[in-house]
This record gives C-alpha cells, structure tokens and sequence, in this order.
C-alpha cells in the first residue's frame, strides 16, 4: 500500500521537481534503473539465503510483496536481455550475436557444473557444515504442499558414486544434467536453460511477431498448470522453478525490454492520459489486499467477501512454484511501480544508494554465485546466536560490502558470469 501511494505522489513530485527526474535521452543502452533495481533484488536474494536474522531480513521478506526475490530477478534478467541482445545484433551481425549468446549459456553452464563439484569437495571437510546447504528442509511451499512440511531431502542423490572407478553412467548424467547441487543454487539451472533460447526468441521477436512468443509462452504455462506432474527435464530446478511455468516471467522481459522505448513512448503520449485508469487499478489492487490481510490479522469478515478470502487467496492464487496469478500480477505491480518511482525520484535515491546497488545490479548473476559459499561460510561459525538482530544486522552488512568490493575489483570476472 505504501508503495502504492508513493506511485500516487510521483505523479505530483515529477511536475514540482523536474530536475530529480532520470535522465534519459533515448539513446539505446543500459538503463541505470533496471541496474539499481536488480541490485535491490539480488542483494534480497542473497540476504534470504543466508537464514539469519535481522533487519535486512525482515525488510527482504516484506519488501517485495507477495512475491520472493526470484520472480523479479528472472523478469529483470530477461527484459535487461531484450535491451541490450538487440545492441550486440546491431554491432556484430544476428549470427555472431547469436553464436555470443551460447557461449554464455555455455559459460554458465560450466561454472554451474564447477560450483555443484566444489561444494561437494567441500563437504569432506569437517570443519564446514556443507549439510545447510546440501540438504534442504520443506517449508510446505513446494510441489508436496504443507504435507511434505519439515521433510528433508539430500540435493546430492548418488554424488558419492562419482568417485567409484569407474563412475557408474547414472551419477555422471545426474551431474550433467544438475540433478544435483546446493539448494541456494538451484535456479541457476533455469537461467542455462532458457538463455538457450534467447537467439531463435529474439529472432522471432525482431519480425515482429512478439505476440506469437507471448501466446506460444502462455501455452507453454497453461499445459504446465494443467500437467503439473509433467518435467520436460528432471534437474533439480524443475521442482522449484519449473521450466514451462518460469519461462512466461523471462518471455515476458525479452518482449518488454525490446519494445520498452516504444512503450514508454505510448504510456507518456495521449494514451498515457486515457491509461490514468492504471494508478486507480494499482491504488485499488493494494487496498484491497490491505484490506483482505487485515480481516485476517485482526479477526473480522471483510465483508462483502467470506471470512476464509485470505486463506483461499493464498492456497489459490499465490503459490510459488506454480507462479500462480496472483503473483504474476504483483511481478507486475512491483515492476510499474518501482520503475516509476525510479524515474521519478532517481536522484535522491541514486545519490544515496546507486553507488552499492548500480554495480551489484551490474554483476547480479556474479554475486549470485558467491552467494553459495557465503551462505555456506556463515552456517558453518559455530557457537553464534544467529537470530540476534544484531549480529545479523552486521553480518548482513559486512556481506553486502564484501559482494560490492569483490565487484568494484573485477575478482574473478573473467572466469565468472555477470
């Protein structure tokens, strides 16, 4: 709601101070928003991972919404894709830009194969506790739903059987096709996965036939919710992020980050002012959840809907590994909002926080990696109250800095993806 109406003012404070405005000039390449905004989302992955409290914690947790770090992160990966891929077809040819794209999900691939391999070196090692990130305890939130709460599960099925000689064919394709691997790192896989197709979807897309990659990509997410048992691959992934499912949220960037100038130009014209309508839907939309989850918290009917409204609205409608409706509207609430806030506010808000979460946003998919092994370095400090606010509180921030510096110094860049 608060976010709401700060999207209300912004309306107000861009006509009083022009000058805070972002200062866009048309021309093609990055756009320092999305770059901030990532930051924001990346750093919220990384303080969710590392399960300690917290004030970062709790703000990661709330900040968002109904929605977790993830769904933002895959739609901004996309629409920054479909901004930027178009550049590198223009510089270099629709081959080779092609040709470009599968050497990083190639890359990528590698580094992902590198880090399940590390982790499970690591486990040899008495002094870390690897099982915080090797295991993984059911919140109820996955396809097993609340029956499967508390049940634990080994992301390292057969591992050891990789060092038998020779390894048995079962456990190397188990390998190969990340069946396995560390649980803050799962949907690295995804990313392998779908940066595949980015080529023959732009491609499509430059024709002009952006609709036929949103209707073959909403087929794609109805067959999935209508076959929910159905994995066209069985990585590790796919029970949380499954493949038929996720992809709508990246497709979705792509087209919207190659056609953003386009929409951007129609939201400020003259259909800009026949869309006012859209601030009232938004106000509305986060009213009426206000309003839901307080019948709830504070125990009246919020008449004229049922008592139960909440409950269902969350068993129905805001589930996470099946990216239910009410999810995709908030990735989409979230993402107009902030973006007009952005624009709006960018230099208050560049000059307070741009100079830590620009560059993290820059390298998102670089921090994502190092994320595993700080999360494993922080499980393993025995003897620590880790749900002091205090010490998650500086921990946090000592983290946050430490991902920032590594990146201001380039540590690693040409071996790790950005």
């Amino acid at each position: 709601m608060g976010l709401a109406i700060v999207f209300l003012l912004s309306g107000l404070f861009g006509r009083l101070l022009p000058s805070w405005r972002y200062p866009d000039d048309g021309k093609p390449g990055r756009d320092l928003r999305l770059d901030l905004f990532r930051g924001f989302i990346i750093l919220a992955v990384v303080i969710t991972h590392i399960e300690i409290g917290g004030p970062y914690s709790y703000i990661t947790l709330h900040a968002v919404g109904a929605i977790t770090g993830a769904e933002m992160f895959v739609f901004l990966s996309g629409m920054v894709l479909g901004m930027t891929y178009p550049l590198a077809i223009k510089k270099f040819g629709e081959w080779v830009a092609a040709v470009g794209a599968w050497k990083r999900a190639r890359k990528q691939y590698l580094v992902t194969l590198v880090v399940i391999a590390v982790v499970f070196a690591l486990s040899f090692l008495p002094f870390l506790n690897t099982d915080a990130i090797t295991t993984f305890t059911d919140r109820g939130t996955g396809t097993g739903g609340v029956g499967a709460e508390g049940r634990v599960y080994d992301l390292y099925p057969n591992a050891m059987q990789l060092l038998a000689y020779p390894p048995p064919w079962y456990a190397i394709r188990q390998f190969l096709l990340l069946e396995m691997g560390p649980w803050p790192f799962n949907i690295m896989g995804l990313f392998v996965v779908l940066s595949l197709f980015i080529p023959p979807l732009l491609w499509v897309i430059r024709r002009g036939f952006w609709w036929a990659v949103l209707i073959g990509s909403w087929a794609l997410y109805v067959f999935q919710a209508l076959h929910p048992e159905f994995r066209p691959l069985n990585s590790q992934f796919e029970s949380v992020f499954p493949l038929l499912t996720w992809q709508v949220v990246f497709t979705h960037g792509l087209v919207l980050g190659y056609y953003r100038r386009q929409i951007v130009r129609a939201l400020t014209g003259r259909l800009g002012k026949v869309l006012i309508g859209v601030g009232v839907g938004i106000c509305g939309y986060a009213a009426f959840l206000v309003y839901v989850w307080a019948a709830n918290h504070f125990g009246f009917t919020p008449v004229p809907f049922p008592a139960s409204m909440y409950d269902d609205l969350y068993n129905t409608a805001y589930q996470r590994v099946d990216l239910q409706w009410g999810r995709l509207v908030d990735i989409a609430f979230f993402a107009i909002v902030s973006y007009a806030i952005l624009t709006v506010f960018w230099k208050p808000i560049a000059a307070a926080i741009g100079w830590l979460w620009i560059p993290i946003g820059q390298a998102s998919l670089y921090v994502f990696v190092w994320q595993v092994f700080f999360a494993l370095a922080i499980a393993s400090i025995p003897g620590v109250d880790w749900s002091n606010g205090w010490i998650g509180f500086v921990t946090h921030s000592l983290l946050i800095l430490l991902a920032w510096y590594m990146v201001r110094k380039k540590f690693l860049f040409s071996v790790i993806p950005r």
